[in-house]
Parts: structure tokens; C-alpha cells; sequence
């Protein structure tokens, strides 16, 4: 494994040391090809040199809102000036860059939740290749109430006793196996009541970044929310082949 030194370059990909070693284990195939990186979120261009001479036959583009300027003798890096959430820029940058679709697109731009879900989605959908990867930095923000879409994180006692929902929960759980909910309101109506207590049973925070993850969470189970007669109508595999999680640092594999 040939590990990645982000010491000798202006960037803070080094300031969490965990951030390098994930990104060490999901480009370890991709060393030795002609990758075909987007990286969005550049600010001085550091970590492009970074990717150009880690990946010594690829092409590296970055997109940056402020305009960069950047010495590359070797001619393999490629900088827009722009908008995460600017999709025709987007296709634009995807066209002149990588055609045939990227191998990685690294998101290290606004940390902002509705901004991050606009790029992800178009990028992933058109112009991530089968297989390619899609890592997102710093989603803990949404965590942080001074930052822009953050709200504090509230806690919450996990030794509280619930035994009451969870009779409920029985008690509607029973009832769907009953004739009467064959009929479709029959069935929708115990659903809904037996909604309330299985809701009431854990506090999930989806504020900014955070609620954006879990968005990508719901899609790695795409296959079991459109479960044919579990599920709801419309049975589809997830876009998702692989999603991993660790402090600030997200993985997203494309099936």
C-alpha cells in the first residue's frame, strides 16, 4: 500500500491523520491508472499536487468559488472557478475532463447539507462511473450550532425506560397480522398508529450535513424500503454498492 504524505503540501487533509489512511485504502486500486479526480473545494490547490503525485497517470481537476492559481508543470491538473451547486458547471467540467466519467470526486467544499445534496446527486448519478467513489469531508458539521446549517446536538438518556412504547409497539404489531387489517385502510391505519411509539423509541439528529449522511443511509437500503409486499410500491436495487462511515469522513461506492 503506498501510503499518502500529506505533509509536504498546503492542505489540511493532514490535520486528521484518519482522513489519509481511509483515502489509502479506497484508492489502493486506482494508484497505478489514469484516474480522472474531481475534487470539490480546493482553496490554495494544495491537495490537487497532492493527488497528482499520488496518482502519477491521472488527471486531477478541482472547483474552487474563489479562483485559484496553481504551478503545474505537468500539465495534468485542470481548476474551475464556481458553485458546488452550479450543475451545468458541473456538466461542463465533466465533459471537458472526463467524458467517459470519473473514478473519484472528492467533496471538500461547503459542508452545507442542501448545497452537498444538490452536487452529490447530479455528479453521482451522471458523471460518477460504476464502482467510482464519492467521498465527502467534515459532515460533522451539522453537529455545530455557529455553523451555517448546524444545530447543537441535544442529548439523550438511553437508560430511560420505554417498556410502555414497546407494549404498544406489540399490541399494533399483532394487529397487522389480524383479517382485519387485510383490507388496504385497515393496514394503513394500524401503520400509522403503530408509528407513533416505534418513533418515540430513539432520537436521530438530522440537522445540516448530518440529516444529508442519513439521507445516504435510506438509500443503502433501497432494496429493503422497496421490498415487493413488505416494502413500499416500486421495488429498485440501492445506487449504493458500498457506504462507509467514520468520524467527519463519509465513503460512497457506486453500484
Amino acid at each position: 500500500m503506498r501510503h499518502i504524505d500529506a505533509s509536504k503540501y498546503n492542505t489540511d487533509k493532514s490535520v486528521l491523520s484518519h482522513y489519509l489512511r481511509n483515502y489509502e485504502r479506497y484508492f489502493e486500486n486506482f494508484i497505478d491508472k489514469e484516474v480522472r479526480l474531481l475534487e470539490l473545494g480546493v482553496k490554495d490547490g494544495g491537495s490537487l499536487l497532492l493527488w497528482r503525485d499520488y496518482f502519477e497517470k491521472g488527471l486531477i481537476t478541482g472547483l474552487d468559488i474563489n479562483q485559484v492559481e496553481l504551478n503545474d508543470p505537468s500539465g495534468r491538473i485542470r481548476i474551475y472557478q464556481g458553485k458546488q451547486q452550479d450543475t451545468q458547471l458541473l456538466d461542463q467540467i465533466a465533459r471537458e475532463t472526463a467524458p467517459d466519467g470519473f473514478d473519484v470526486i472528492i467533496d471538500d467544499c461547503s459542508h452545507i447539507g442542501v448545497l452537498s445534496r444538490i452536487s452529490f446527486w447530479h455528479l453521482f448519478d451522471h458523471h460518477l462511473k460504476r464502482g467510482g467513489i464519492y467521498a465527502i469531508e467534515d459532515w460533522g458539521t451539522g453537529y455545530w450550532d455557529s455553523f451555517f446549517d448546524g444545530v447543537q446536538y441535544k442529548r439523550h438518556s438511553r437508560s430511560t425506560d420505554r417498556s410502555a412504547l414497546f407494549w404498544l409497539n406489540r399490541v399494533f404489531h399483532r394487529l397487522q397480522r389480524t383479517p382485519f387489517a387485510r383490507s388496504t385502510l385497515a393496514a394503513r391505519l394500524i401503520g400509522t398508529m403503530k408509528s407513533v411509539p416505534v418513533r418515540g423509541q430513539y432520537h436521530s439528529h438530522d440537522m445540516g450535513m448530518v440529516g444529508f449522511i442519513k439521507e445516504l443511509v435510506d438509500e443503502c437500503g433501497m432494496g429493503d424500503i422497496t421490498h415487493p409486499g413488505l416494502g413500499i410500491d416500486g421495488t429498485r436495487m440501492s445506487k449504493i454498492q458500498e457506504m462507509r462511515i467514520s468520524l467527519g469522513h463519509a465513503f460512497v461506492v457506486k453500484a
